[in-house]
């Protein structure tokens, strides 16, 4: 049983200060049950700290108003310090001054009531005098001190009460449990703790030790689970590693076939031109040796005329040939163009695996942290139990006893919580390469329009006003908005036959509030119901929740409109555009965020795009567009967009969009006429121009992925229609 442990079986790392590394000095005990220096914590601690963190397993503690002096002191680790102390000294020096002969002779016993040494003939009297009666229990021989059968409880056992904290002349009697189990003398009954819950200290060691019985009992079905939770960690740690090895492999051998796919295509490409050039070739020889079969019957006026022939059909030939050179060579500098991004996919996909790979190995290693700790207060905690159960020390005990429980208590709940995450922590995302390279090569837009979805009779003249937005979802449907009347917007989600799925009547302040909408989420759209509105509409359940915006934000000017939105939805936040240089960041609930002030040169973010981390902005009064890099509530410029030339005059930027490959759409317009630009991925520079109509009825763009492939959509005012067109 652990009443009769011998001393020699408790552990030295058990007395020992995990900050000092030296034995105990005045132990205070945290309520996580680890033990150190009352000194050494005074210096660990800041100065008028709150919260101490435990050395050894990294719990938060909080520290009453008395700081450190008010944590418990572990009285039976005490008592066996000093007990250790004793047998040292008594080993390095046996001669020691007696307290009643006051001769310095080899001590016999030590007086744990009279706190010194006796020699032989005093420890007899001291042991036999009835003057001493009160004495004898206390007394301990020193032949004793080296015996491997000298128990905790035995040390226990010498020990007299301890001194009354208000009167230390006076031994305790009593225990207040009122003041947390507080020894006191019997004068303190009628003083400060009068009509106090007042416990003789034996009855009251006996409930705390059937309670620490029961916790101890209760932590015991833990225990299994603490200790296999660590070979769990490292199992998710091998698990992780394989997943990032097979994944790496995995991409390794996707750009390895793609190099290949597109190293054929280019020679395909290359033997296609030759194939070519030897036809043309081959028909110009076939014409001449024909011609001079026939030059041979035929006057020389004939000859003259035929001379001509041949010479256009050399000219045509030599068209045709440079036509096609200039063609496979745009050809082959997309395909290398396109591989290039391969490889940059590949590198960007190996970085982020390394990347997820170092932060779940930091969480598993938090998480392997935490249960290494957890065992080590299981140890603490078995420890300290078992010193408690062979000390016997009713005293220490009602001291004891209620802290130990309650930290039974915590560690139970710790484990309690499991391995919460552990079994996603080996799980990698690898999103898929882009589609291929010959298909990325193929960008450019439809000449003409596929075809028309007319929202009038989508929506039986709903939007008969016009449309004012439109956006698109990821699973390939549309929402519209537009005025319906001078009071109402009509919000309309179809799909790409011009089905309608689903709509909502909003109200606004005036008919000729803004209205604009953009995809957050699958089901849900932000949009603009107003100048100063924001909202959010919910397709799953058809919900619509709107905020005024000067009730979300601080200081919002009275006479400041909102413009333009769009989304992040990879972060979850909404972005909004407004009468002047500031953009306003929103979380899904509609909470403000940030605020980001755009560079200088820009007025107005007439509408806005999320592009490669950063923002594309049409500043129509100022007939520019921009590509701006955001930095926390900074921001600038990237790159100026290329005005386009055709036809003369100045063209502004109405509206801005991109596709799945990072192309950007934008709808430029100049007097009576509009156009679709495209503009390549990274540098503003146009690709291609494509007029629409010869007015500018055109107010919305969007890009969609379909079965069919990317479409690009063009919103028309009045009538209201949706234009499609093919991204090819």
């Amino acid at each position: 049983m652990a009443s009769v442990t011998p001393l020699k079986d408790i552990d030295e790392q058990f007395l020992q200060c995990c900050i000092c590394m030296e034995q105990l000095k005045e132990p205070k005990i945290l309520p996580c049950l680890h033990r150190y220096c009352q000194e050494c914590l005074k210096k660990f601690a800041k100065k008028g700290a709150k919260k101490i963190e435990c050395v050894t397993c990294r719990k938060q503690h909080t520290l009453s108003k008395d700081g450190i002096d008010g944590l418990m002191t572990d009285f039976n680790t005490k008592n066996i310090i000093e007990f250790i102390q004793l047998q040292d000294s008594v080993r390095v020096d046996p001669l020691r001054s007696c307290i009643h002969c006051e001769k310095k002779l080899k001590a016999s016993a030590f007086c744990f009531r009279c706190n010194d040494f006796l020699c032989e003939t005093c420890h007899e009297f001291h042991a036999s005098s009835s003057m001493f009666k009160d004495h004898h229990p206390h007394i301990f021989s020193l032949s004793e001190a080296e015996a491997a059968n000298l128990t905790v409880q035995k040390l226990s056992s010498l020990k007299e009460a301890p001194r009354c904290q208000a009167h230390p002349g006076k031994l305790s009697e009593l225990c207040c449990t009122t003041c947390d189990n507080l020894p006191i003398c019997m004068p303190c009954t009628y003083g400060e703790h009068k009509g106090h819950d007042l416990t003789e200290v034996t009855s009251l060691a006996k409930i705390q030790r059937e309670m620490l019985r029961g916790k101890v009992a209760d932590l015991m079905q833990y225990k299994e689970k603490a200790y296999q939770m660590q070979g769990e960690i490292r199992k998710t740690k091998g698990e992780l590693d394989l997943n990032v090895n097979r994944e790496k492999l995995k991409a390794q051998e996707q750009l390895e076939a793609k190099e290949d796919r597109i190293k054929r295509e280019i020679r395909n490409t290359e033997e296609d031109l030759k194939r070519k050039q030897a036809e043309l070739e081959g028909r110009v020889r076939a014409r001449e040796s024909l011609g001079k079969k026939d030059l041979e019957k035929k006057m020389k006026k004939l000859r003259e005329e035929y001379e001509l022939v041949c010479e256009e059909e050399r000219r045509e030939a030599d068209a045709s040939f440079k036509r096609l050179r200039e063609e496979n060579k745009r050809k082959t500098e997309r395909l290398q163009e396109g591989l290039c991004v391969v490889n940059d996919e590949i590198k960007e996909l190996q970085t982020s695996l390394e990347t997820q790979k170092d932060e779940q190995a930091r969480k598993i290693k938090e998480l392997s942290d935490h249960f290494d700790g957890i065992v080590k207060r299981f140890e603490t905690v078995t420890t300290t139990v078992d010193c408690i159960r062979a000390a016997e020390n009713a005293w220490a005990d009602v001291q004891c006893i209620p802290n130990v429980c309650k930290a039974i208590d915590l560690l139970s709940e710790d484990v309690k919580k499991g391995n919460t995450g552990l079994g996603n922590l080996s799980v990698v995302e690898v999103r898929g390469l882009s589609q291929s390279v010959t298909e990325r090569c193929k960008a450019g837009i439809s000449k003409d329009v596929e075809y028309v979805i007319d929202m009038r009779n989508v929506t039986g003249g709903r939007c008969y006003k016009g449309i004012s937005d439109i956006t698109s979802n990821t699973d390939g449907s549309i929402a519209v908005i537009g005025r319906a009347s001078n009071n109402e917007a009509h919000l309309a989600v179809i799909n790409m036959k011009g089905d309608l799925l689903q709509q909502k009547v909003i109200p606004v302040s005036n008919p000729y509030a803004t209205k604009k909408c953009s995809s957050l989420t699958q089901s849900q759209i932000a949009l603009i119901c107003g100048g100063d509105r924001l909202g959010i509409y919910d397709m799953e359940d058809q919900s619509l929740k709107v905020v005024m915006v000067e009730d979300v934000i601080t200081n919002w000017p009275s006479l400041q409109q909102v413009y333009s939105v769009t989304t992040d939805p990879a972060n979850g936040n909404i972005i909004v555009g407004c009468d002047n240089r500031n953009v306003y960041v929103f979380n899904d609930q509609l909470k403000h965020i940030k605020t980001i002030t755009l560079p200088a040169g820009i007025q107005r973010a007439g509408d806005i795009a999320m592009h490669e981390g950063g923002l594309l902005v049409c500043d129509s009064p100022r007939s520019k567009a921009f590509a701006v890099t955001v930095h926390g509530t900074a921001s600038r410029v990237k790159y100026e967009f290329t005005k386009p030339t055709i036809g003369g005059g100045a063209w502004w930027p109405e509206r801005v969009c991109t596709d799945q490959n990072g192309y950007v759409y934008m709808l430029q317009r100049v007097r009576d006429r509009s156009a679709i630009v495209q503009y390549s991925r990274n540098g503003g520079q146009i690709e291609m121009m494509r007029e629409v109509n010869v007015d500018h009825n055109y107010q919305s763009l969007t890009s969609v992925q379909t079965n069919q492939g990317e479409k690009l959509l063009l919103g028309r005012v009045n009538p209201p229609q949706l234009l499609v067109y093919g991204l090819v």
